[in-house]
């Protein structure tokens, strides 16, 4: 039998979606994902939905959301692909309120630590690579991730958390309307901007890094921007040695943190 609280109301999950499209709510999905935001945000969850094999795995979400009156509902695994709108949610899905990022100004105008690193993205829309590189910047401690947005709404959709596998939870997340304007305003912070693009001739492993640092990632087919390029300090490559001109971003986005993390240690060594 189905588990459900008694507050639940009794709704075929095709219609789980459209009953509450209206209401402001982000749907997460994937084991990772979801219990992250649950223990670093309890207080947002606003419905729960999970596989029979995922039920005694939930006693603590369960137990919260019964004393919170919190809807929860165990479902066949038909059911949750149609909440998820997809196969790949591990057996939970979480509805909870979503988080609004902030300006980029508000980072830069906040105080940033002596070798920070932060992490902009120009023009890159595709989820997968979207969450990915929020992956690799929540590994990496980065101190925060801009990405283009004006603020007013959640910008990271579902699948781009599901593959942050919870680093949503862990990076702050930032918009800018206009990304060569924050870069200037980065420097004029004394800020050290650097652009990842394969057409570069200077190699990532021999230019000067200086922090704090911003690294600039751009879209796959078009690269950094040229009005971005005019912002940065410096335009670097990651070298290869293959008949393939470029690296998917996210790749490259963990190759050029790697190294800005060995750098950023050595600083500190130092």
């Amino acid at each position: 039998m189905n588990e459900r609280t008694t507050n639940f109301e009794k709704t075929r999950p095709d219609k789980v979606r459209k009953q509450y499209k209206k209401q402001e709510e982000f749907t997460l999905y994937g084991w990772n994902s979801c219990m992250s935001a649950f223990k670093a945000r309890p207080d947002s969850l606003l419905r729960v939905f999970f596989s029979r094999a995922r039920a005694s795995e939930l006693k603590d979400v369960k137990t919260f959301c019964s004393e919170k009156k919190i809807p929860y509902r165990q479902l066949d695994q038909e059911s949750l692909n149609k909440v998820a709108a997809g196969v790949h949610h591990e057996g939970v899905i979480m509805v909870v309120k979503p988080l609004v990022p902030e300006s980029a100004h508000r980072l830069i105008r906040g105080k940033m630590p002596e070798k920070g690193v932060v992490v902009a993205l120009d023009n890159i829309d595709n989820p997968h690579n979207q969450g990915a590189i929020l992956r690799t910047c929540a590994f990496f401690g980065v101190e925060g991730l801009i990405i283009p947005g004006n603020g007013k709404a959640t910008v990271i959709p579902s699948s781009a958390a599901r593959m942050a596998e919870g680093g949503l939870e862990e990076v702050p997340v930032f918009t800018s309307s206009d990304l060569p304007s924050a870069l200037r305003d980065c420097r004029e912070q004394g800020w050290f901007v650097i652009g990842a693009d394969s057409t570069a001739k200077e190699s990532l492993f021999d230019a000067e890094v200086k922090f704090p640092a911003v690294i600039v990632l751009g879209n796959e087919q078009t690269g950094i921007s040229s009005r971005v390029k005019q912002k940065c300090d410096k335009v670097v490559r990651v070298p290869g040695k293959g008949s393939l001109q470029s690296l998917n971003v996210s790749v490259a986005a963990g190759i050029l943190l790697a190294e800005i993390d060995r750098r950023r240690k050595i600083c500190k060594k130092n």
